[in-house]
């Protein structure tokens, strides 16, 4: 195990594309930490420089203050699993494992004992003595991840190892893992696209864009502060409504025009309105209100938007409604009980304090939300009162 630490991280390929630009972050001792992003935001590339299969063009990492960047993954001891499992196909499960003690040398002994404790922590005893060909997706996973952890390896890298396994695996995988990185304590780096694999697995998570880190914390506080329109938007179950309003007047009552349909405002974001007469605010699903016409009177503390349900989705214990108002689409997160009919007309509600506001060519959040806009629907029902 050990502590990592990247200082002005670059990579340049072909001189053309800067892949990662100026990373710099530390994980520490036993962490289990997370790179998330969408494809072509670097989460790999900072990967691969970690594990020592790709040189950095600048900038330095270390395991616990020596530098490795020039080091080869065997003299780091690191450790790789990838998407796909690279068994090999002809060998046994016990095979597969032993694989990286026997190239090292140790007796059958040793390498019976250490095969045996990785296999009886991942539950695959069962299979020991199975070709990787006549397994299962999740079990051939299960081995390449045992593989990977019988040499007890200084850092641990995760390329996606389960985004290809069906979504009842992968959950049973994330917990799995996440409970065997915790018993053993190695430090470990998962690379994701999947904000929901990263939430509920690691301690602290990076998100990426283009290269450039955006935001490091953990996921409560990347969920309910995130730094931009672009985090907000790209992290959570699902993604937060981000409201575009312009001609913003009045005196008494503050609105404005959404998509080109009218929209009323709170008189809490009145200070946020720029000399252009325009407004950036966001808010999660959950923190958004549907209701039949009628339903609610205009309210100081809420932003109120007409529309027409676009499609109504249940999904068990809520409903997700998404909402066409002019040319801005948007989702409200509602009891699983109530009922809305494609094109229906419909009013929607954001209660001030779910609202985020957002400033700059950058979307910098500027307000975070000072309600529970992350908590379970049942929390939010209040939106109904």
């Amino acid at each position: 195990m050990a502590k990592v630490t990247l200082s002005g991280l670059n990579k340049w390929y072909g001189g053309v594309v800067h892949a990662v630009q100026d990373i710099s972050f530390e994980i520490a001792d036993g962490e289990f930490f997370g790179l998330l992003g969408p494809s072509g935001s670097g989460k790999t590339s900072v990967l691969r420089m970690l594990a020592g299969l790709e040189r950095p063009t600048s900038g330095t990492i270390a395991f616990d203050g020596v530098p490795v960047e020039r080091q080869t993954p065997q003299a780091r001891n690191v450790a790789m699993v990838f998407e796909q499992n690279a068994l090999y196909p002809h060998m046994t499960a016990r095979q597969n494992i032993s694989y990286p003690l026997r190239i090292r040398g140790l007796s059958k002994g040793e390498i019976d004992a250490k095969v045996g404790e990785v296999a009886d922590m991942l539950n695959i005893r069962h299979l020991i003595d199975r070709r990787a060909s006549q397994m299962s997706g999740g079990q051939q996973q299960r081995v390449a991840i045992a593989r990977a952890l019988v040499r007890r390896p200084n850092l641990l890298c995760l390329d996606e190892p389960i985004a290809h396994l069906d979504t009842l695996l992968r959950a049973r995988l994330r917990g799995e893992l996440k409970r065997l990185q915790r018993s053993l304590g190695t430090t470990s780096v998962i690379v994701t696209h999947d904000p929901i694999e990263a939430m509920t697995m690691t301690d602290r998570i990076a998100v990426m864009r283009d290269g450039v880190m955006q935001q490091i914390g953990s996921a409560d506080e990347i969920y309910n502060r995130p730094v931009n329109a672009f985090v907000a938007q790209f992290f959570g179950l699902h993604s937060m409504n981000v409201l575009e309003i312009d001609r913003i007047g009045g005196d008494a009552a503050l609105s404005g025009h959404c998509g080109g349909e009218a929209v009323s405002l709170p008189d809490l974001v009145r200070g946020h309105v720029g000399a252009d007469r325009k407004l950036a605010l966001g808010a999660r699903p959950a923190g958004v209100a549907v209701h039949k016409p009628g339903e609610m009177a205009r309210d100081s503390k809420r932003l109120m938007l007409s529309g027409r349900v676009y499609v109504a989705e249940q999904l068990g214990d809520s409903l997700l409604v998404t909402v066409q108002a002019g040319e801005t689409t948007l989702q409200a997160m509602t009891a699983p009980d109530r009922r809305f009919g494609i094109d229906e007309p419909v009013e929607i509600s954001v209660r001030e304090d779910s609202l985020y506001v957002f400033e700059g060519a950058d979307r910098r959040t500027v307000r975070h939300a000072a309600g529970a806009s992350g908590a379970i629907v049942d929390r939010l029902l209040a939106n109904y009162a």
